[in-house]
């Protein structure tokens, strides 16, 4: 029993001492741009609240997604170009890079279109159909609008951030959730909406404390293992250790919420309808992009949206009719798909405006 016990006490000691090892080297190679890869192997396994910290204190850092795609700073941006562009048809889209991607090979075909873009980090529908609703006093009848569906993002619709769904690169910018009531939907808007509200959290306790009781109540993802026990951000070991079980957890909840916890299909439905009635009503034609990544666990989002879309008599573009997801020629590595795609789906684009 004494035998085992040393050894056991040895193990600890020598664990501990390597884990001290590896958090100096790693500490030395972060302050001096050495061992970049290695360095943010381990960065990714920190907690959500260590990563937005590390943000706030290093503007500069690799990879910074802090200030990124904040509503207000984006309707405000919108509202600046809205009153100084010049008058016609523009297309406004409402997406993420997936869209700009496809938008920026369409007006390189046809160099006379006019293009104002809001977009998101792997933004889920939420925050496309809500930059859409918000926005709508900085579009012109005539205007082209676009509504971008990327189906990796659809299990962030019962999420009120990318900070809760995006672990590895926790995007704070927030966006409200929506439920189906009555023949409308119900929009729980999140208690932060910018950048300045969530960096004055740090001082302000009762507001950080309401806006974490939210996120448990309303967001599907927010759990301990991703935004808990702060302290272990410190040792390199369990940052390793988190990251695996933040990887298992959100993989679980994104399959329970495609198995039925949150009714997206019903939800992306009516947010298509809305959108269409909206555009319509203000005198511009809605077109709906629909993207299909390249996991196959993903919800068929063309299957999902095609009945309104036949229904409404709504222009469309979907990358499945076009290319096989399934295929992985048409992807770079990020999962992106390569420019050759994106220029075949602009060629589309332009076809469908065209009509």
């Amino acid at each position: 029993m004494r035998k085992t016990l040393m050894v056991f006490s040895l193990t600890l000691f020598l664990l501990a001492a390597l884990d001290t090892l590896v958090a100096t080297t790693l500490g030395w190679a972060g302050r001096s741009g050495h061992l970049g890869a290695l360095v943010r192997y381990f960065e990714y396994g920190r907690s959500v609240p260590g990563k937005l910290a590390q943000w706030e204190q290093n503007p500069d850092i690799r990879g910074n997604l802090y200030d990124v795609a904040w509503r207000q700073e984006a309707i405000a941006r919108s509202a600046d170009r809205f009153e100084t562009e010049d008058a016609g048809p523009v297309i406004r889209s409402y997406g993420m890079s997936f869209v700009n991607n496809i938008l920026r090979n369409a007006v390189k075909l046809q160099p006379d279109l006019n293009w104002d873009a809001h977009a998101g980090p792997s933004a889920p529908p939420n925050f496309t159909f809500a930059l859409f609703q918000e926005d709508r006093e900085n579009r012109r009848p005539g205007d082209i609008v676009v509504l971008g569906i990327l189906s990796s993002s659809v299990p962030g619709m019962a999420a009120l951030s990318n900070r809760t769904w995006a672990f590895e690169q926790p995007a704070p910018f927030t966006y409200p959730v929506y439920w189906p009531e009555g023949d409308r939907l119900r929009r729980v808007e999140p208690l932060i909406s910018s950048a300045a509200e969530q960096r004055a959290l740090a001082d302000d306790a009762a507001a950080a404390r309401a806006w974490s009781t939210q996120m448990a109540a309303e967001d599907a993802f927010t759990s301990p293992i991703t935004f808990g026990a702060v302290w272990a951000d410190h040792l390199p070991f369990l940052r390793l250790v988190r990251r695996s079980l933040a990887k298992s957890h959100i993989a679980s909840t994104e399959d329970a919420i495609l198995a039925g916890e949150y009714p997206y299909a019903e939800v992306l439905q009516r947010m298509i309808a809305e959108f269409s009635d909206t555009a319509r009503a203000d005198g511009q034609t809605p077109i709906v992009m629909l993207i299909q990544s390249r996991d196959p666990r993903d919800a068929d989002v063309l299957a999902i949206a095609k009945p309104i879309l036949e229904r409404d008599n709504i222009l469309y573009l979907a990358t499945a009719e076009h290319f096989d997801p399934r295929d992985p020629s048409g992807f770079l590595g990020d999962g992106h798909y390569k420019p050759r795609m994106d220029r075949l789906f602009a060629e589309h684009f332009i076809d469908a405006i065209e009509q």
